[in-house]
């Protein structure tokens, strides 16, 4: 016979009680355990409350072991399904606090990953918050919080992809960041974070335009130099 919904929940909230408890005495691996107990009750309760706190609390735990791809499965898993929740109840403030909180977790992860130098993992943090931004901006065009994710994560991405000389698909995404952050500036025109992200975008423009002409100029000595070689050549024989 099933164990009822409220019996599986005290059960969750038990061992993520437990959780806790490992969790302050320094036992992370067996704070795990507790917490994959707890997760599994709560799915079987059916209560997204108690699975959400859980998968938040995974994340931060394989993030503070240094298991990043492991958080990152976690808060995707974890923001997928609020997603998908959140279009069956569009007015759920859990759900709208879920997506927001692991869309950070996710951005953050990027930078994390940028910084170590893996370009993969990074750009995948990237994409990954920017296609379920880009469905949340669909149906909810005027959200400043899903803007402000979308033009950073765009301007991050921006800077992670001329960092590996990818020239023209950074420019790319540093105009779509520019235009979210004008278009926010067209409704909150003094509002200081805004601006500060709109010049820390021009600027990443305004080196990827140097960086430009700079090859720019490096391509026209060495076709110069190759013409003058050739004829050198020429003038030897």
């Amino acid at each position: 016979m099933p164990e009822k919904p409220d019996r599986l929940r005290e059960e969750a909230v038990k061992h993520f009680n437990r959780t806790i408890d490992l969790m302050q005495e320094g036992k992370p691996e067996e704070s795990l355990e507790a917490l994959q107990k707890a997760e599994n009750a709560a799915q079987e309760a059916k209560s997204d409350a108690i699975l959400f706190h859980t998968l938040k609390a995974r994340g931060q735990i394989l993030q503070s072991l240094g298991r990043l791809e492991e958080a990152l499965d976690t808060y995707v898993f974890s923001l997928k399904i609020s997603y998908k929740l959140l279009s069956e109840d569009p007015g759920n403030e859990l759900y709208k606090d879920t997506i927001r909180l692991n869309l950070n977790n996710i951005g953050n992860l990027g930078n994390i990953f940028q910084r170590a130098g893996n370009f993969i993992l990074s750009k995948q943090c990237y994409e990954t918050g920017l296609e379920i931004c880009q469905k949340l901006l669909d149906s909810h065009p005027e959200n400043t919080f899903y803007q402000m994710y979308a033009g950073n994560t765009l301007n991050n991405l921006g800077e992670l992809l001329f960092s590996v000389g990818q020239i023209e698909e950074a420019k790319e995404k540093y105009e779509k960041a520019l235009e979210i952050y004008e278009k926010l500036l067209q409704n909150y025109p003094e509002d200081t974070e805004y601006l500060s992200d709109k010049e820390m975008t021009l600027n990443n423009l305004g080196i990827l335009f140097s960086q430009k002409e700079m090859n720019f100029l490096y391509i026209r000595v060495y076709k110069t130099n190759i013409v003058s070689i050739e004829r050198n050549k020429k003038d030897t024989k």
